[in-house]
C-alpha cells in the first residue's frame, strides 16, 4: 500500500470516480479503507452503520438490477445502518441512523483518496432490490453505494462555492 497523503491533499485530490480498471483493490487497501469507516463517529457511539463488501462476481451483476451506476467496479460496498442500533432524538424522534452512515461513507471517500483508491457515493439504487439481492434484514437502511476501484484516469475536483457563499457569520 502506498504512502497516505496529507489530509488537505486528500480532500483537494478526491473525485467522483465513474471509470475503474477491470481489477479489484487488494485486500490490505480494502480493510484500510473498512477500518478507517469504523473510527468514523456517529451519534451517542451507536454505531448502527453496516458495510457489506460485495465482490462477488454474480452479485456484482445483481446489483446492476438495483442501480445503473457500479460503474464495472471489481469492489462495491453497500452501507447500510440498523434501525433498531441508532440513536433517536427525544424532543423530535430524528433517526440519527442515516446521518451516522454517511459519515461513515465519507470516512470511505476520504480513506480511499488517502491510498490513490477511486470512489464514488452512488445515491441512485432501489433500496428494496439492493436487500433482497444481497439478503438484508429489513430493519436495515440502505444509504449509499460505494463503487471502489484503481482510477482508469485522475480527474481534477469539482470547483466548490466560495466559503462567503456557504458561511453565515452572525
Amino acid at each position: 500500500m502506498e504512502s497516505k497523503k496529507m489530509f488537505q491533499d486528500v480532500l483537494e485530490s478526491r473525485f467522483s470516480c465513474r471509470s475503474f480498471e477491470p481489477k479489484k483493490i487488494s485486500l490490505e487497501e480494502l480493510n484500510y479503507i473498512l477500518e478507517m469507516s469504523r473510527l468514523a463517529p456517529t451519534a451517542k457511539n451507536k454505531q448502527p452503520q453496516r458495510i457489506v463488501v460485495v465482490e462477488n462476481e454474480g452479485l456484482l451483476e445483481r446489483l446492476k438490477e438495483a442501480t445503473p451506476f457500479t460503474f464495472d467496479a471489481k469492489t462495491v460496498l453497500v452501507v447500510s445502518y440498523d434501525k433498531d442500533s441508532c440513536w433517536i432524538r427525544k424532543n423530535d424522534s430524528k433517526s440519527y441512523g442515516e446521518v451516522d452512515a454517511t459519515i461513515a461513507i465519507t470516512h470511505i471517500l476520504l480513506a480511499a483518496t488517502s491510498i490513490d483508491i477511486g470512489s464514488v457515493f452512488v445515491g441512485v439504487f432501489d433500496e428494496q432490490k439492493v436487500k433482497d439481492i444481497l439478503d438484508l434484514p429489513q430493519n436495515y437502511g440502505v444509504v449509499g453505494i460505494v463503487p471502489l476501484g484503481y482510477p482508469k484516469e485522475i480527474k481534477p475536483h469539482n470547483t466548490r462555492l466560495d466559503l462567503e457563499e456557504l458561511v453565515i457569520y452572525k
